[in-house]
């Protein structure tokens, strides 16, 4: 069942997506943060497609929602770099950066 739990990221009201297990018991959680101008998301999603699409994404991993927001960030798109997101950042800092 889709969870969705309303968030503050640095000041900042988001929405924290998660969906558990989607490939059955003992598969990791898809989880997605949208943004203004992006988003987070776990390895579940595909970094390609959304550098296809000119996406600005943020790849970071976690378990849940809380550790997406605290792990450091994995990689990134050309647009989330363009925009501001840098290697070393934590996901929350990543989410401030695509909220502004």
């Amino acid at each position: 069942m889709l969870k969705v739990d309303q968030i503050t990221v640095n000041g900042i009201e988001a929405l924290g997506v998660t969906l558990p297990a989607p490939g059955g018991e003992g598969h990791p959680n898809m989880i997605v943060v949208p943004c203004k101008k992006g988003y987070l998301m776990c390895g579940y999603l595909n970094m390609e497609a959304a550098e296809k699409f000119g996406d600005a994404a943020v790849l970071v991993g976690g378990a849940d929602l809380q550790a997406v927001l605290s792990n450091p960030i994995k990689g990134m798109t050309t647009a989330a770099a363009k925009l501001g997101v840098k290697e070393g950042m934590t996901g929350a800092e990543a989410s401030a950066v695509l909220n502004k």
